[in-house]
């Protein structure tokens, strides 16, 4: 025991485990740029919709677009990882993403666009994109086993990096709709795809768990109706989405316009959103088997709950722009705990498959969000559809902290690298 503890250390500087560690430092890169791009595309496009197409509620039909196909490609995708391979779907799936959003600014170069067209190749585009977002889910829990990262610490930097595409993309952004206009985001968007891709092909391995059953969707589904955790876990993620994904994409764009703000600062919105949430999930990584998931969870979603109630009532932008940050500190204690949770239930054979049952599962939720939120902002206002979905994600904290199943979140786990 002696012995290997003392390998363990001896490896921690040297440039053996930087190799071991180069996979996954490889697939958080390759994710990073990816999320920016994604993060232009959905500051980009609504404010194309509502600027040239339509009002709020044709901004929320584009963000149900966006979302609603995500479902589909993440339950099909699991199938596709699992006989595949995950690193062959997130590359295929990028190229092909990118294909679909550089449609965008080309077809509004050439035919035009209208709001039925534009529907179309959000569906599109969402749709390629959700397996790939899975497959680099599916290969954490390996590339961090390669580099002996603790799982938690694993997820919290990659939840950060996805988190601080809402910091780095949405500022971005609004400087290339002042510069360029919102089409010059969206062809970023198709780059970022790509480079992307190159970059998971070249440096992270082929890593290809043995079958284990038929690769079908039944056998991820299967896992959530046996798995009472992992069902928590979805029905309360769920109920999430549907009132937090809208403020991306609908809420905090209406809230801008109606406030005659520029697009500079509703990527000041979207950025200090997601600058807590980079804090938040760091956090996590730092306090990693130090703290009860339970009680994480519940911090996490009361507080991010709150902090939306505070900034739905009519405050100065730099008021809100506090509370939008508070939300974010909130939130991002969430997902690194959820994901090690689902990570360490799930056996690498089926990983894809449940992951994909999981996320369709959640994001299911969304459009219907995209939707009903659009038309509450369109008729009463963005800041009282931004107080409903403060008080709806307070309510999910309350579920959590009395769900029987939630205990299970702090049962004993196996030792993982320090």
């Amino acid at each position: 025991m002696s012995s290997r503890a003392g390998s363990r250390e001896r490896s921690a500087t040297t440039p053996e485990t930087d190799r071991r560690s180069g996979p996954l430092g490889a697939l958080c890169v390759a994710t990073g740029i990816s999320l920016v791009g994604n993060q232009l595309t959905a500051l980009a496009l609504p404010w194309l919709v509502l600027t040239t197409l339509g009002p709020p509620i044709d901004a929320g039909i584009v963000g149900a677009a966006i979302v609603l196909p995500a479902v589909f490609g993440a339950l099909a995708g699991g199938v596709v990882i699992d006989r595949f391979g995950p690193r062959r779907t997130s590359v295929v799936a990028d190229i092909l993403s990118g294909a679909a959003v550089v449609a965008v600014p080309i077809a509004a170069m050439t035919v035009g666009l209208g709001l039925a067209l534009v529907v179309v190749l959000a569906f599109l585009g969402a749709l390629l994109d959700a397996p790939g977002q899975t497959a680099r889910q599916v290969l954490l829990p390996d590339l961090a086993g390669i580099g002996r990262v603790r799982l938690e610490r694993a997820n919290a930097i990659f939840q950060a990096i996805e988190n601080g595409s809402l910091l780095v993309g949405p500022a971005i952004a609004g400087v290339i709709v002042l510069a360029v206009g919102p089409l010059g985001a969206l062809w970023l968007d198709a780059i970022s795809f790509l480079v992307s891709a190159v970059l998971i092909r070249l440096l992270v391995p082929d890593i290809r768990p043995a079958a284990d059953g038929p690769a079908d969707i039944a056998a991820g589904i299967r896992a959530l109706a046996t798995d009472p955790v992992l069902r928590m876990l979805t029905v309360v993620a769920a109920i999430a989405n549907l009132v937090f994904t809208p403020l991306f994409i609908v809420v905090l764009p209406a809230l801008a316009t109606a406030s005659g703000e520029s697009p500079a600062a509703l990527g000041a919105m979207l950025a200090v959103l997601g600058a807590g949430m980079v804090v938040g999930a760091l956090a996590i990584g730092l306090l990693a088997g130090r703290v009860r998931r339970r009680t994480v969870l519940v911090i996490g979603f009361v507080g991010t709950g709150a902090a939306l109630i505070v900034a739905s009532v009519a405050v100065p932008l730099p008021v809100l722009l506090v509370a939008l940050g508070g939300a974010g500190l909130a939130s991002g204690l969430i997902n690194p705990i959820a994901f090690t949770v689902m990570q360490e239930r799930v056996p690498a054979a089926t990983r894809g498959r449940v992951f994909g049952a999981v996320l369709g599962g959640v994001l299911v939720a969304a459009p219907v969000g995209m939707v009903a939120l659009g038309a509450i902002a369109d008729v009463a206002g963005p800041r009282t559809a931004l107080w409903i979905s403060g008080v709806a994600i307070v309510a999910i904290g309350g579920l959590v902290a009395i769900l029987r199943a939630s205990r299970e979140l702090d049962a004993a786990q196996a030792p993982q690298p320090a």
